[in-house]
């Protein structure tokens, strides 16, 4: 098939629709656009490749400091002087801090496709040795909020409106408000961004939010959630045996198959205020 016009996030594309029995006519559809990022590092006047990931060329720069914080690299607006974005070639350059240590990449290569957030990680074990001490705030939510939260993330997924095609990432208040979303077509990736905007406002300490995800609990977005201090991470689709291991280790309320009238609670169910029946 041949691209025909590029768009904010999506490309409009030909296409043949075909209907059983046989008939087919030429239409256009528009896809989701999927594009490796390469995420540097600049200390100390020598810029480190850190990871390449395939993204969504959209809020890239979230993207690259949600990474960055959710791996251990930086921990606070201060360690970051200033995010420069290469749009030509599929590059984002985060200039540390004077200062701060240096970084040591050792074996940590990442490769990530959309699919998958840890290929290229050296140890599970070193993912949960660097998630301890990080602070979950207490926090009690409603059943009702728990429910109402992937309708309202819906509402402002915009190229999956268009698309179909795509993952999305909210972030809400203990009240159910709405902070932001994100898209991309790698789910892991639609958290970067979400933890990016957050940290790059200055809101991570301002919490405690709830993570609502469109896609299932994995091991690598509680990985993520854990990494940035969030105590409840919702999901409209099922777990994994590693995220449950992920969330009762970190203190994570971890609520799955939300949808409707229903979800199940797989770690720390002291979180959600129910109702006597």
């Amino acid at each position: 098939m041949i691209r025909t016009e590029d768009s904010y996030g999506y490309i409009v594309t030909r296409a043949l629709r075909f209907t059983y029995p046989g008939s087919y006519k030429e239409d256009s559809d528009s896809v989701v656009t999927e594009e490796p990022l390469e995420i540097r590092i600049l200390q100390d006047g020598k810029s480190q490749n850190i990871a390449v990931t395939m993204r969504t060329p959209v809020n890239d720069r979230e993207l690259a400091l949600g990474f960055l914080l959710t791996e251990g690299f930086i921990k606070s607006p201060k360690d970051v002087h200033h995010v420069e974005c290469h749009r030509g070639s599929n590059a984002v350059t985060v200039a540390l801090s004077d200062g701060l240590p240096p970084i040591k990449l050792n074996s940590r290569n990442f490769f990530m496709s959309s699919s998958c957030g840890v290929c290229g990680k050296s140890s599970i074990n070193e993912i949960f040795i660097r998630g301890k001490g990080i602070i979950r705030r207490s926090a009690t939510v409603d059943a009702s909020i728990i429910l109402s939260l992937p309708k309202k993330m819906m509402g402002s997924q915009n190229l999956f409106g268009i698309t179909g095609g795509i993952h999305a990432a909210g972030i809400f208040d203990i009240k159910g408000n709405h902070i932001v979303t994100m898209e991309d077509v790698g789910r892991h990736n639609a958290v970067d961004k979400c933890i990016g905007y957050l940290f790059s406002h200055d809101l991570l300490e301002k919490g405690p939010f709830i993570l609502q995800i469109s896609g299932r609990g994995g091991f690598e977005i509680l990985q993520k959630a854990a990494m940035a201090g969030f105590p409840i991470v919702s999901s409209i689709s099922a777990p994994s045996s590693l995220a449950i291991d992920v969330a009762e280790t970190f203190g994570i309320t971890l609520a799955c198959f939300v949808r409707k009238e229903r979800f199940n609670v797989y770690a720390h169910p002291e979180r959600i205020a129910q109702r006597p029946a």
